[in-house]
């Protein structure tokens, strides 16, 4: 029987501590919250289908009162002139759920399975024996595992030390992350929108987007920076929704939190001797909007396979691959894809991006469908348009192309864990990755 330890208490840890620790595997985890603190006052989007399969119930057997379906989508320039929207069918509408109850729901279940958890107990690092991960280090001291799960987030103490021969990526880049606040206010007044879902790119001119959801009888407000925001900021920014949006009420219903939010592709590496890392702790969202509960939730799924299709306490680097790989091919090259595009968006003065949305070269299925519009017929519409300002709109086709490269070389993984052929992949990945400025 293994000893498998996860790092914090996120999404696909506990998908994975549960599968494990059924199958008679000895699995801890280590968080530093609170059970009644876990997770974010606020709602997610996910899909119904992943969530069931993880807790192995069907969809009728989901609370059906902590979810409801979101409106219809505007994007919306820097100016406000323009909005571009996104509808929804019946099977593509969005559901978003309540994030607390689903954690409760998911360490219900892998206490039911058997995993012990370790609450107010901080991680501090890993503990590295040679060329493996051996456990990990925690305000009560060391802990020894065959297997160390990382589920400690975008800034996990277990990745940032990893030793540099593991080639793991262990600090994120700027625009890798955006600092959020968001919080839900009562309504001063009823009101329906056409496209209740407002995002704003470049809000106000600074770098990052916001948006503004009118659901039925509360208002979800998102601010997202580059840079990590301030009371003050978000006092100021406020103000600008309540000039903009008169209905937005004074009580404050949820959250009133700040945090932090991976967008941008994947961990190419995301395993060594001893340890494997899930959801945000391997960046594991759609960048242009930092949504990942699904992915996480199938990288748990996944990597919890991957260890007991093999039948084998072997947990190297060269067993685990078969994760990494197969969590790209199956859906971080489709994740990976819109980076380009959100990076371009970014580096672009305001003005930039007001020109690109009135000459219809950003497009609904560019927003929707992660930069998908890469066809020779798009693309040549986007360059009549386009050229009449050549730099915004090379930088944005550049992004378009680049995201579209990115994806394709994320489904195309070394088949087998070489170091030398990882790094040269990992490389060629880079090549396409725009920085932010």
């Amino acid at each position: 029987m293994s000893r498998i330890i996860v790092a914090g208490a996120g999404h696909g840890g506990l998908a994975a501590a549960a599968m494990l620790a059924e199958a008679g595997h000895s699995v801890t985890v280590y968080e530093q919250q609170k059970e009644e603190g876990l997770g974010h006052d606020w709602q997610d989007r996910f899909t119904f289908s992943v969530l069931a399969d993880v807790l192995g119930t069907d969809e009728a057997g989901l609370p059906d009162d902590i979810w409801e379906y979101r409106g219809d989508c505007a994007f919306v320039s820097p100016a406000k002139r323009k909005r571009v929207v996104i509808r929804y069918t019946d099977e593509t509408r969005q559901k978003i759920m309540w994030r607390k109850p689903i954690l409760k729901l998911l360490v219900q279940n892998a206490r039911d399975k058997g995993v012990r958890f370790c609450f107010e107990t901080e991680v501090t690092g890993p503990v590295v024996s040679g060329n493996t991960v051996t456990g990990i280090t925690t305000n009560d001291g060391e802990t020894g595992a065959d297997l160390v799960i990382d589920a400690a987030g975008i800034f996990s103490p277990v990745r940032s030390k990893l030793p540099k021969f593991m080639q793991i990526e262990r600090s994120p880049a700027r625009g890798d992350v955006f600092y959020a606040y968001r919080a839900y206010y009562d309504l001063a007044f009823a009101i329906s929108q056409e496209a209740p879902f407002e995002v704003y790119l470049r809000h106000e001119g600074e770098q990052g987007l916001s948006w503004f959801y009118t659901a039925k009888n509360h208002a979800d407000v998102l601010i997202g920076r580059t840079e990590p925001l301030t009371s003050q900021k978000v006092d100021e920014q406020l103000a600008i929704f309540k000039n903009d949006h008169p209905w937005l009420g004074e009580t404050l219903l949820h959250g009133g939190q700040f945090g932090v939010i991976p967008v941008r592709r994947p961990l190419t590496l995301m395993v060594a001797n001893g340890y494997a890392a899930v959801g945000d702790s391997a960046f594991m969202t759609t960048p242009m909007n930092g949504m990942g509960l699904d992915l996480s939730l199938q990288a748990g799924a996944l990597l919890a396979k991957t260890v007991l299709e093999r039948k084998t306490e072997d947990f190297s680097a060269r067993t685990l691959w078969a994760y990494n790989r197969n969590y790209h091919v199956l859906y971080g090259g489709d994740t990976a894809k819109n980076e380009g595009l959100k990076n371009a968006l970014l580096n672009l003065p305001s003005h930039g991006v007001d020109f690109l949305f009135e000459q219809d070269v950003i497009q609904a299925s560019d927003l929707s469908g992660a930069g998908r519009n890469t066809n020779i017929g798009a693309l040549l519409g986007k360059f009549t348009r386009g050229m009449k300002q050549p730099p915004y709109f090379g930088a944005i086709l550049n992004g378009l192309i680049k995201g579209a490269k990115a994806a394709s070389l994320y489904k195309a993984p070394p088949e087998e864990y070489d170091l030398t052929d990882i790094l040269r992949w990992d490389k060629q990945i880079k090549n396409c990755v725009i920085p932010v400025k």
